[in-house]
């Protein structure tokens, strides 16, 4: 991160930030000192930051429209040619991907099984496996991330994929991609332990509980850190409550829609939440030093 302006007592900075973002500028603003200081993320954007800085300095309530001023923002790259910015992000949905390829979007059990948190075997009409303690004695600790990649059926993978793409790549940008692999991972594996401790099934999958933690995150942040983006809108949040909601019913299973990993969902949403509140904390303390 670069830090390119310090703010005035007089000077506001919500009409700067909202300008970054009209033009896809990755910032914070942070509060240091008693002053409002603005970090940019990408040091390449540094310069048309400054430069619409100039802008907001000689009208602070200057606006700019997506196609304003050439002088001022360069040409931006859709949300896949930004792909670079977001490389875990990219690497978790084609590792996602060629698992959905291998195991036939969940046809393929026997395939499927090297997926599931713990390993399985169909005798007749029954489902003998392992209790978690003897999944962990045997060494396969990538049975507590790997259910997270396996879906059952295109329709389940791709609308994970696009949400993980949309809201996870947005969150790499702002707190960076080491950073994002270690949420990743903590999500993943809170929602598959969660929803087999409870459930007590190991045939479940799929990105939708880290695709709460990431809705959960992107929501609660701006709350806990002044300057954090707006991801994801009280509506959008609401929609997602409703559908964790309509989980816990029958209304799926009437549409023909089947079960639901509830408890991963659930899961999910609480380890993003309190993921978000540990990362505030530690980002409050950097900032002081």
């Amino acid at each position: 991160m670069v830090l390119i302006y310090e703010f005035a007592a007089n000077e506001h900075p919500q009409n700067v930030s909202k300008l970054l973002w009209q033009q896809r500028i990755s910032h914070r603003i942070v509060q240091a000192g008693g002053h409002d200081q603005l970090w940019i993320l990408d040091p390449s954007d540094s310069e048309q930051a400054l430069n619409i800085l100039k802008l907001w300095q000689y009208d602070p309530d200057v606006t700019l429209s997506a196609n304003d001023s050439p002088k001022v923002k360069k040409s931006r790259p859709n949300s896949f040619q930004d792909w670079h910015k977001s490389p875990m992000t990219l690497a978790l949905l084609i590792l996602t991907s060629v698992v959905g390829l291998v195991t036939g979007l969940g046809d393929y059990l026997d395939i499927v099984e090297w997926f599931t948190i713990s390993s399985f075997d169909i005798i007749g009409n029954r489902i003998q496996f392992d209790p978690l303690t003897e999944v962990l004695a045997k060494g396969e600790y990538w049975r507590l991330i790997t259910p997270a990649l396996i879906h059952f059926g295109a329709a389940h993978l791709i609308f994970n994929a696009l949400w993980v793409w949309e809201v996870g790549r947005k969150i790499e940008r702002l707190m960076g991609s080491l950073v994002w692999l270690i949420f990743a991972v903590f999500v993943m594996i809170a929602s598959n332990v969660g929803q087999y401790l409870i459930n007590g099934y190991p045939l479940f999958g799929g990105l939708s509980g880290l695709v709460y933690g990431l809705v959960g995150f992107a929501w609660v942040m701006p709350v806990l850190i002044r300057g954090w983006p707006v991801i994801i809108s009280k509506p959008l949040m609401a929609f997602f409550i409703v559908w964790l909601l309509i989980g816990y019913t029958d209304v799926l299973s009437v549409f023909g829609l089947g079960s639901v990993a509830n408890e991963a969902h659930l899961l999910g949403l609480v380890s993003g939440l309190a993921f978000a509140g540990f990362y505030s904390v530690i980002w409050k303390l950097f900032k002081k030093y």
